[in-house]
């Protein structure tokens, strides 16, 4: 058996190799790549990127000899990551942006979403300060795929939680715009395909291995990362062999800081026609601050969060290939992940919930000229605090297998296996915490309200407290999936038609879900009560309370002890109407034509096709309700409860066209048009059929009854999508483009209310108002895209390792408002800003590599109906985050790195449906990481 020729230096290599330390971001390559990236080769220790197979070719819709035909590129740095990246732009078939990673672990940024926000159309959400999901051109119906195959996260959504990916494991990101037949089925927006590497993507023998040391101001704390690659092939008697594993660790710290104003109320200072007020309270509370007759809105209190917590990630990716011959290849691969997340912190409050406020009489007020609130002082309002802690653990395995066959030069056939399983539980815990009535002043001008208690010690007194309430809950959740596809390409010679493919693909997904519910302990008097300070709350610079008295959280972050202390034993159980499951078999199949009009002297060439996809779908669990039991006494107590199973079956069959042209202007001028049909299921919890009712008590009968719950009968969204694309490459390395999409949604998902008469087991029937979802809607999203790409070469030295790159995108959309009470308004859709950009400088020069990112998104919707708003929406004010990397190539094998991430400590505000009302101000930690790298 002989080895490759670099199998001899493998334990020299391991003996004498100085302490890698892993470099962890740099300037991302984005481009618009093909179906088919070229494989990368690297020649030297230095090589920078390695792009792994796409998705294309992981689901075996192009062969080993497609990647052979193209154009080897090698890439040693920023500048030659991105110039390769433009040639893959300027030469894709399809709509296609991707980031590929600078070096072995190393992609741009450390998480997954935050290097998807520097490609345009995208936008994210951030989760205590980190990237935690994506928009892709306004619409959150986005499909998940490892190596172009499924991949999630066990719960009620079907994709993959883009918080649970260690980045280092991940050679490059794909995000499909405008499909083509061959992929699969299952989005509205586009297609996220993690991309990881191969044995044959190198030469031979590769090592790349780094540890990184990150530290999070805000929590004061430094949390270690890790990665380590090793991969060999071998030349043996049964053929060529090639084996990889890559590990990666990741354990990160957060600290948020949250400053509250909520709710507000509007007074209804209305008369009956008798001349009497509709609402006596409301017209006293106008009068006490002389706004009698005046439209008046006023905040209900006001509070704050201080949380900790920390991440852990760990991944390992282990990929076998072996090529008996020139024609037959195999790939075998696991990869397993686990996401560990805790967050444990307090909150503090002053508010009347839904109860009327009561001005101090004398106090001075001010408003705003429309009415709403801007200070004040107001009595009798109750304190309170609750401590709390979230835990989640999320463990994702997948095993693949794929073979690929070209028994002639013309025909190539792939089949591709897949398993995947993931777990995952979940807990919450919050302790409740009663304090005595103050008088409290608010100040809500400024960005970050202010507010006291009068006198301050009242927040400090521990006497003045005591716990009342426990609340715990646990849930879990498993997802399976059992796949297998077979795709056949043949291609033609010296024809318009370059090639036929066709295949087909099965699926079984399972989906089971257990939840205990939050189960009420009072715990009156019970349990321990500690001062916390509050000093450093916004980094010192918040006028808030100084000092506070909760429940320790040492305490809370271990159940055993919290059970302990409040003289409580065991857990929750699982009741039946915690329980849901879901079963979906798909069968999908699909034709496409690759065609190329050049030999008849038309400039000309694309794809088109159409997938056809049934679906068959069963969803149960149980209808429970809660009666009212007769007493002896004549008075009445809630009864046990009453559960019946319940399931539904639905099966549907969609045909998905698509389209795809390229027409070349000139050589460096080519304008793209693509049209085509997208399909996305509901997601597992919108479909969840359980349903709680319980029975009001005597004193409850003249309220409004209100429950919640999902929808069986719900059918797919569609989407018919168009795209338009003109593009100037003016150089290798540099360009300008500008692209429009338009998306006509039908049967877009929204949360609805429907008033349903309910009788229980005494015969008593009361109409309840049930939210759920409906198919009722339709939407559209518009937009366009600009991007450029320039390094000034022209400017004298050492100004010529200058470069840019910026997109802008933006977005228009158009749906209905959930329908919860009042009118039914159009507003954006949820989580969609209008405009973003990103604006990125680059220099490099030798072995120093800089980098400054600035990203930034327009006010965006976070809820379209928030509690206390009347039906206003919640905005998210406008939002930039400035990020840097510092790269030196010590040596050709070794590299030293810093890097900071939100070093403008960019601020984040919330608002109630109008800016002079106020909702939220955050801030999350500023991360600054030090990182070295080796790679041979």
């Amino acid at each position: 058996m002989s080895r490759g020729r670099h199998s001899s230096r493998l334990m020299p290599l391991l003996a004498g190799l100085p302490l890698p330390l892993a470099l962890i971001w740099s300037a991302p390559a984005i481009a618009q790549t093909a179906a088919t990236a070229p494989t990368t080769a690297p020649t030297t220790a230095a090589t920078a990127a390695v792009p792994a197979q796409t998705p294309a070719a992981a689901a075996g819709t192009a062969s080993a000899n497609d990647q052979g035909d193209l154009n080897e590129i090698v890439v040693t740095g920023v500048r030659a990551s991105l110039k390769s990246a433009e040639a893959i732009k300027r030469d894709a078939p399809e709509i296609v942006d991707s980031i590929v990673a600078e070096d072995i672990g190393k992609l741009p940024d450390r998480n997954v979403a935050e290097a998807l926000q520097r490609v345009a159309g995208i936008q994210i959400q951030r989760n205590y300060g980190e990237g935690s999901s994506v928009a892709i051109r306004g619409l959150t119906q986005v499909r998940t795929e490892l190596n172009g195959r499924d991949i999630f996260t066990a719960g009620g959504v079907d994709i993959l939680n883009l918080e649970d990916v260690p980045a280092e494991l991940l050679a490059g990101i794909d995000v499909y715009k405008n499909p083509s037949a061959e992929q699969i089925e299952g989005q509205l927006s586009g297609v996220i395909n993690f991309r990881t590497r191969k044995p044959f993507d190198f030469d031979g023998f590769k090592f790349a291995g780094g540890i990184t040391g990150n530290y999070y101001d805000l929590a004061d704390k430094t949390g270690p990362s890790g990665s380590v690659l090793m991969s060999d092939r071998w030349h043996t008697g049964i053929g060529e062999i090639g084996v990889l594993a890559d590990i990666a660790y990741q354990k990160d710290y957060f600290r948020d800081d949250q400053i509250t104003t909520e709710p507000f109320y509007t007074l209804n200072q209305g008369r009956n026609p008798d001349g009497s007020f509709v609402n006596p309270s409301d017209a006293a509370t106008a009068a006490a601050m002389g706004r009698s007759g005046q439209l008046t809105t006023i905040p209900h209190g006001g509070g704050l969060n201080k949380n900790y917590g920390d991440r852990q990630r760990f991944g390992t990716d282990v990929a076998l290939q072996w090529k008996p011959t020139d024609t037959l290849d195999f790939t075998g691969e696991v990869l397993r992940n686990n996401y560990k997340f805790n967050i444990r912190g307090n909150a503090f409050f002053a508010t009347t919930g839904d109860g009327p406020i009561t001005p101090l009489p004398g106090a001075d007020f001010k408003f705003a000229g429309n009415g709403d609130f801007i200070s004040g002082t107001w009595e009798d309002v109750p304190l309170g605090s609750y401590a709390s802690q979230t835990t989640r653990d999320s463990t994702t395995t997948d095993y693949s297998l794929k073979a690929h066959w070209t028994p002639t030069p013309n025909l190539e056939i792939t089949a591709d296996g897949q398993y995947i399983r993931s777990d995952t539980s979940q807990s919450n815990f919050i302790v409740l915490t009663n304090g005595p009535n103050t008088v409290f002043h608010q100040n809500i001008s400024g960005d970050v309200a202010s507010f006291a208690t009068i006198p301050v010690s009242q927040t400090t007194n521990a006497a003045l407290y005591s716990n009342n309430g426990f609340l715990d809950d646990f849930s879990n959740s498993i997802g399976e999936e059992k796949s297998g596809r077979l795709d056949v390409k043949y291609s033609f010679d010296n024809s318009v038609l370059k090639s036929l493919r066709a295949g087909f693909r099965y699926t079984d997904r399972t989906n089971s879900t257990r939840d205990t519910g939050y189960r009420y302990s009072s715990v009156n008097g019970r349990g321990g009560l500690v001062n916390y300070d509050l000093s450093d709350i916004f980094r010192g610079d918040a006028n808030v309370f100084g000092s506070v008295v909760t429940f320790p959280l040492e305490t809370i972050g271990d159940y055993a002890n919290t059970l302990s202390a409040f003289g409580l034993s065991g857990a929750p159980p699982f009741l039946p109407s915690g329980s849901n499951a879901q079963s979906q078999q798909t069968y999908a199949e699909y034709a496409a034509a690759y065609f190329d009009a050049s030999p008849l002297s038309i400039p000309l060439d694309g794809n088109i096709g159409v997938r056809i996809v049934t679906t068959n779908l069963g969803v149960s669990g149980y209808y429970q309700q809660v009666p009212q039991i007769a007493q002896p006494d004549g008075s009445t107590a809630t009864g046990n409860p009453q559960y019946a199973a319940i399931a539904f079956q639905d099966t549907y069959t969609k045909a998905l066209p698509s389209l795809n042209l390229r027409y070349h202007l000139t050589d460096a001028l080519q304008l793209r048009l693509a049209a085509s049909t997208n399909l996305a299921a509901p997601t597992f919890s919108q479909l969840n059929p359980s349903l709680t009712l319980t029975e009001p008590g005597p004193s409850q009968h003249a309220e409004i009854h209100t429950a919640t719950g999902g929808n069986p009968l719900l059918k797919p969204m569609t989407s018919r999508n168009l795209d338009a694309s003109l593009e100037w490459y003016f150089s290798d390395q540099e360009y300008v483009s500008v692209a429009g999409f338009y998306k006509k949604i039908n049967g877009y998902i929204q949360t609805a209310i429907t008033p349903r008469d309910i009788t229980f087991p005494d015969g008593k029937t009361y109409t309840y108002q049930v939210t759920s979802y409906t198919n009722a809607a339709d939407a559209e999203v518009k937009g366009a895209e600009f991007s450029f790409q320039q390094f000034f070469d022209f400017l004298p030295d050492p100004l010529d390792g200058l470069g840019i790159q910026a997109n802008f995108t933006y977005v228009d959309s158009q749906a209905p408002s959930p329908a919860t009470s009042g009118p039914v308004t159009s507003v954006p859709l949820e989580l969609l800003s209008r405009y973003s950009y990103n604006l990125i400088g680059i220099y490099e020069k030798g072995p120093l590599s800089l980098r400054l990112a600035y990203n930034w998104r327009s006010k965006f919707v976070e809820t379209t109906a928030g509690v206390g708003t009347g039906n206003l929406p919640i905005f998210d004010q406008p939002y930039g985050q400035l990020d840097g990397s510092l790269t030196y190539q010590v040596t050709q094998n070794f590299s030293l790195g810093v890097d900071a991430r939100n070093i403008n400590n960019a601020l984040k505000l919330s608002y109630f449906g109008i800016a002079t009302r106020p909702r939220t101000a955050t801030i999350s930690d500023r991360r600054l990481s030090f990182t070295a790298r080796v790679t041979y």
